[in-house]
C-alpha cells in the first residue's frame, strides 16, 4: 500500500470516529397527555450540563426547530416535559461531550444512526 492510501485511510477512519455518535447516551419517551412529551433519562448515571433540542420531523426530510432545554444535572429516571410539536419528533441529546441522536412516533423511540433509524426496545 502506497503512502498516500495509508494516509487516506487513516484520515477516513479518524473522520469516521469523530463523526459518530454516543451509544451511551439513552433516553426514553413517554406521552402523558396530548401535546406533550415527558423524555426521561434511562441512563444508569447522572447526565450532567446536558442539552436536549428538540425537532419537528416534517414530509420529505425537512424538520424545524420546536424547542431545546438545557438541564445542569438530570438524573437517572427522571423525566423532562417538551412539546410534542408534530406526529414525528427528534431529539439531539448532548452530555459529557457525547452526542445520541433519537426519533419518537407512534409511541417508539428510535437512535438515529446517519439515515438509519433503530428502534430501541422497551
Amino acid at each position: 500500500m502506497t503512502l498516500p492510501m495509508r494516509g487516506f485511510f487513516v484520515i477516513m477512519l479518524a473522520a469516521g470516529l469523530v463523526a459518530c455518535d454516543s451509544i451511551e447516551l439513552t433516553i426514553a419517551v413517554n406521552q402523558p397527555e396530548e401535546g406533550w412529551l415527558e423524555v426521561i433519562n434511562s441512563n444508569d448515571h447522572v447526565l450532567k450540563d446536558a442539552h436536549l433540542v428538540i425537532e419537528a420531523f416534517e414530509s420529505e426530510g425537512a424538520t424545524r426547530p420546536c424547542g431545546e432545554e438545557n438541564i445542569s444535572r438530570w438524573e437517572p429516571g427522571q423525566g423532562i416535559r417538551v412539546p410534542a410539536c408534530a406526529e414525528k419528533v427528534r431529539f439531539t441529546l448532548t452530555a459529557g461531550g457525547e452526542t445520541a441522536r433519537f426519533s419518537y412516533a407512534n409511541g417508539q423511540v428510535y437512535r438515529r444512526i446517519g439515515r438509519k433509524e433503530v428502534p430501541i426496545s422497551r
